[in-house]
């Protein structure tokens, strides 16, 4: 496998969040009244939405929006309509903590629904309504960020989904899945900020402090590699993580360093199968991040949670053909990492 081969001439690398700072790109499935968007906070940060049936608090509401609003359950549906990887797990364990928490300004209410976290993805669920009505309109969006204890959030990857249940109110779900696992403790502060919201001028903060959850998380640590032939490439895997929310594989990545300044890294695009026969890829089953600031060095894979942990992976990486529009395997990469204690 020779160096031209996995960076052709005038080569666009798609790589997935990081890099916009890491030129990275968000795959987005629009549908009628439903959107994802990228947001910044500080760092690109992805975000998704659920809602319950609590916001009739707000003395503005309308009888046709609290119809509405009783109409959405609280878990489930929601996750799985915005394609949340853990949404299954989220609904039969009931995992989502009830939060409840808003601040109103200029007649729009941002209300914090629910969330939950597990030490490697974080999720927030949090619900707009406006007495002039709201709208998913680009230009009067405006911008939100979320913070962990009082700072911006690092993160692998990310996505923000919106929904709106009728002209007044929209419901947007946040899932984070940190650039690092375990580094912010059993209890963190969230914070979620927002600045000219929806066509209403002001800016908006609820802050909450919110628990890890107590079900177990398994690490593996394989430290099993695979290079290119001509030595320039070299995978090796680090840690396997198994964790309520998700399961993580941290990818070291060596290639040349001048590649980072020619801004020429490659990204490799990877297949995985466990040992049952179960083929994840990148979409719903398999989304793709890196590590802030070390460009394409440090992939981070995440998939579903799993019931059971398997006995290994097989990963395939490859490369996206730009022109021809086809994945292509890059074999002498192909590894087995056994998962063993």
């Amino acid at each position: 496998m020779n160096k031209d081969k996995l960076n052709p001439p005038n080569e666009n690398v798609d790589v997935p969040l990081q890099k916009l700072m890491l030129r990275e790109k968000v795959a987005m499935t629009a549908a009628k009244k439903k959107r994802k968007v990228k947001n910044r906070v500080v760092k690109p940060l992805l975000v998704a939405c659920g809602l319950c049936v609590t916001l009739l608090s707000t003395g503005f509401l309308s009888p046709a929006m609290a119809t509405a609003l009783s109409n959405v359950p609280l878990i489930g549906p929601i996750y799985a309509d915005f394609g949340e990887i853990a949404a299954k797990e989220i609904e039969q364990n009931n995992w989502m903590t009830p939060i409840e928490k808003q601040d109103t300004q200029a007649g729009l209410t941002m209300t914090v629904k629910e969330a939950v976290y597990d030490g490697n993805r974080l999720l927030v669920t949090v619900a707009y309504s406006g007495v002039k009505g709201v709208s998913l309109d680009e230009e009067s969006v405006g911008s939100r960020y979320l913070t962990i204890n009082g700072k911006p959030i690092d993160v692998a990857t990310g996505s923000t989904s919106q929904d709106d249940i009728d002209d007044y109110t929209i419901i947007e779900h946040h899932q984070f899945t940190l650039a690092e696992t375990e580094i912010y403790g059993d209890k963190i502060e969230v914070a979620i900020h927002g600045e000219d919201l929806f066509g209403y001028k002001g800016n908006w903060n609820v802050d909450f402090p919110l628990e890890k959850l107590k079900d177990e998380t398994n690490n593996f640590y394989p430290n099993v590699s695979a290079k290119t032939e001509d030595g320039l490439y070299e995978l090796t895997v680090k840690q396997v993580s198994f964790t309520p929310l998700s399961t993580r594989i941290d990818v070291m990545v060596d290639y040349p360093r001048e590649l980072d300044e020619n801004d020429r890294w490659p990204w490799f695009t990877t297949k995985i199968f466990d040992d049952t026969g179960n083929v994840y890829e990148r979409g719903l089953k398999l989304q793709e991040g890196a590590m802030p600031g070390e460009f394409g060095h440090h992939m981070i894979l995440i998939m579903p949670p799993m019931e059971k942990i398997p006995q290994s992976f097989t990963l395939k990486p490859g490369r996206d053909d730009n022109e021809g529009g086809y994945w292509e395997a890059i074999e002498e990469l192909e590894m087995v990492v056994p998962l063993k204690r």
